[in-house]
């Protein structure tokens, strides 16, 4: 009896250090939620302009070409940043980027809040989706940078997603609680999304359990690079141009063919989502539906978008997720196909929740968490922002065309080119898939942060 109590009493070491590993869990956590609120910025900046829009233009007397370039405005400057994101801070540096895009954020988002005119409003949206395209890259890459444990760095990517979602989602809600306020409701949206963007920048400084990642991941950096550790060709800190003429390790597969598959498949599921996410308003009310009916299925789709987030990130990394990612593609052809084939209310709002769960499943998740999983730190930024902007620049292009494909007469060739493309995504995602499956060797690439100055 007097040894099952003394094997039952913790040992005062033990006790301690399973005190430090919780904490250093919050730690992650924290810095996991931090940089997800990037994403949560960056879909909460599109829709708020999407969701108030009509006020804008009432509001300050805008005329229908201002109203087009305000638009074209966000898209642009959201695909700039993200394709020069990883690029800016490989160059000024991860963390001291990731420090202060939120602000800038946040007094662009303030400026659109109190806009007198369309200069104002114009250049206020320009400035904030730059700074939010920047940070989806750099936000994503610190998490890669900042956690050692392979796991936990894919479920902290994995949450960016899910907050992006919410991000679609707040918006939603939001301007429905606001609407009998007018055009003030409009400033008020854009104004709580400011507070949200300077709450953000302030944690991201003065958090101590961040910086103290930061500076952690750094001496790893140090002592991997005293230790002689990048010395060999593969684990070496290398450019992206580099990086992209050399053969990853694990796989045995070109590091071009890989970001070339990888970019092909955003390309073509960012199309599918870009049209869903900025038209299915549209579509509705075309097809009968209230604007009070769209808005509700706006929402309950934005609520089924964060649980099918919440749930991909609880599937372990593995062959689970691998054959979740062909469940979601064969449902996202499903959705577009019914949408091509119902032309009614009902068929197009039960596409558009079909697709908003299960494109979380085979989507822009997938995309970044391969890209953080396949690429070495010292470039994974650059990788990212280079398959965000290709992804993101043909869908603003899209988006000056689509509304003149989506009426009678070519709207069903519009729906149904939109299954091809659907089917085109899951052949690219099955074959990153493929590609980055290893070939039975040992994972010997290591990761070798780019400067946290």
């Amino acid at each position: 009896m007097k040894a099952s109590t003394q094997a039952q009493t913790p040992t005062p070491g033990k006790s301690a250090q399973d005190g430090a590993t919780a904490s250093t869990d919050r730690a992650y956590g924290t810095l996991g939620m931090a940089a997800g609120l990037g994403s949560f910025l960056g879909a909460g900046t599109i829709l708020a302009l999407s969701s108030t829009l009509a006020l804008w233009r009432e509001g300050l007397q805008m005329n229908a070409a201002q109203v087009g370039a305000v638009s074209a405005i966000l898209t642009f400057a959201f695909a700039a940043g993200s394709f020069c994101g990883g690029f800016v801070a490989q160059r000024f540096g991860l963390v001291r980027m990731f420090n202060l895009n939120a602000f800038v954020c946040a007094i662009a988002l303030a400026a659109c809040a109190a806009a007198p005119n369309f200069i104002v409003l114009a250049l206020g949206i320009g400035v904030a989706a730059l700074a939010v395209g920047f940070d989806l890259p750099v936000s994503i890459s610190v998490i890669t940078h900042d956690v050692p444990d392979e796991t936990l760095k894919g479920q902290l990517v994995s949450r960016t997603q899910v907050l992006w979602s919410a991000g679609i989602l707040g918006p939603y809600v939001l301007a429905l609680a606001v609407s009998p306020l007018g055009f003030l409701g409009a400033r008020v949206v854009f104004g709580l999304l400011a507070v949200v963007a300077l709450g953000t920048a302030l944690w991201r400084v003065a958090d101590q359990r961040i910086s103290r990642l930061h500076r952690a991941a750094a001496d790893r950096e140090r002592a991997a690079f005293s230790a002689g550790v990048d010395d060999s060709p593969s684990t070496r800190s290398m450019g992206i141009v580099d990086v992209l003429r050399s053969v990853h390790e694990r796989t045995g597969r070109s590091y071009a063919l890989l970001f070339s598959v990888l970019a092909l498949f955003y390309v073509m599921w960012n199309l599918m989502a870009n049209t869903i996410n900025q038209f299915q308003t549209y579509l509705l009310v075309s097809q009968h539906a209230s604007q009070m009916q769209a808005v509700f299925i706006g929402i309950v789709a934005a609520v089924l978008c964060v649980a099918g987030g919440m749930a991909y990130g609880r599937v372990p990394k593995g062959v689970w997720r691998d054959r979740l990612f062909w469940v979601g593609a064969a449902a996202q052809v499903l959705a577009m196909a019914i949408m091509a084939v119902g032309g009614t209310m009902w068929s197009t709002a039960l596409a558009v929740m079909l697709f908003q769960f299960f494109g979380n499943f085979a989507g822009e998740m997938n995309a970044k968490v391969w890209t953080q999983e396949t690429f070495p730190v010292a470039v994974s930024a650059e990788a990212q922002s280079l398959i965000l902007g290709i992804g993101r620049i043909p869908c603003a292009f899209a988006s000056l065309v689509l509304p003149s494909l989506l009426v009678p007469g070519v709207i069903d060739v519009a729906l149904w080119a939109f299954v091809v493309v659907a089917a085109l995504s899951g052949v690219f995602g099955g074959l990153v898939v493929r590609l980055t499956t290893g070939r039975g060797r040992a994972d010997t690439t290591a990761r070798v942060g780019v400067s946290a100055a």
